[in-house]
């Protein structure tokens, strides 16, 4: 029993490394860059630019991959927004792809990942320091909720398949991901994975992070077929934001399974969200 607790643990704070398989060109984008940046704690972030058109007037978004993937995650995403001319920073998290690091904190640290993301954008004179929007899926949803929060120059924000808490959520997980019962699992992986990562798990809370949001603009999206992180967090996380708001629940989507389960409505959603809050130059006023 305590090496099965022990061994879920470590797939939480040390999952294991993926490399992207594909680049931007793989989508039709012919024009990026390979870049990297340090954060405030002196590791160093590797990810790809795309330049913005100048249609969208410096608008870039910043996307934010889950637990155990990398910059690749939403690179489909990234290249259906820049068909409508928005830039996009694709970066793997602390510990993850080819970024530094040897922990994960399930949004913890990783908030401060996104901080050094929009520092690094803020260097750029190709971008405007009043487009900068957040994109970030799972783990990376819980990560753009608490950067959002704490970062005043994130205007817009849109997360999938995001957890109220690492805490609500982590007896549903341990059976999710192991079929083990939550009792007695659950306590003793947040025991392993406290002493693993020094973190109590307490701290990572978008629930109570996501009220700080507004008056910027939030999309959440969730599939009501998720059975990792269920479609009550997404619902719990919109009665605690501000406005302006908007939940999008896709009918018969998984965790993330956005594209499969119906694309041209979830482009439909996607779009008309950053083209309202970061309109293109000839529908500004």
């Amino acid at each position: 029993m305590l090496w099965l607790a022990y061994s879920k643990a470590l797939t939480l704070v040390h999952p294991a490394r993926t490399l992207p398989g594909e680049t931007p060109t793989a989508y039709g984008i012919p024009a990026w860059e390979e870049v990297s940046f340090l954060t405030a704690d002196n590791l160093e972030l590797r990810g790809w630019f795309i330049s913005p058109e100048t249609s969208v007037d410096g608008a870039v978004i910043i996307f934010v991959h889950g637990l155990g993937s990398n910059r690749e995650d939403l690179l489909e995403q990234a290249a259906m927004l820049h068909q409508y001319g928005y830039g996009a920073l694709l970066f793997d998290l602390r510990n993850h792809g080819e970024s530094q690091g040897s922990v994960t904190t399930l949004g913890y640290l990783e908030a401060g990942d996104v901080r050094a993301a929009v520092d690094y954008l803020l260097s750029r004179p190709d971008v405007s320091p009043r487009r900068i929007g957040l994109m970030g899926m799972s783990m990376g949803g819980a990560t753009a909720l608490r950067a959002a929060a704490r970062i005043p120059e994130v205007r817009a924000v849109v997360v999938e398949a995001a957890y109220t808490s690492i805490e609500d959520n982590l007896a549903h997980g341990v059976r999710a991901l192991t079929g083990l019962p939550p009792f007695p699992f659950a306590p003793l992986v947040a025991w392993f994975g406290e002493l693993q990562s020094g973190l109590d798990i307490r701290l990572v809370r978008p629930v109570d992070d996501i009220g700080k949001i507004a008056p910027r603009p939030l999309l959440l999206i969730h599939g009501d077929q998720d059975t990792l992180v269920p479609l009550e967090n997404a619902q719990a996380l919109y009665q605690a934001a501000g406005e302006p708001k908007q939940l999008y629940i896709v009918t018969g989507a998984g965790h993330g399974d956005f594209l499969n389960a119906d694309p041209i409505a979830f482009e439909h959603v996607l779009v008309d969200f950053f083209k309202l809050y970061f309109p293109l130059t000839d529908q500004a006023d």
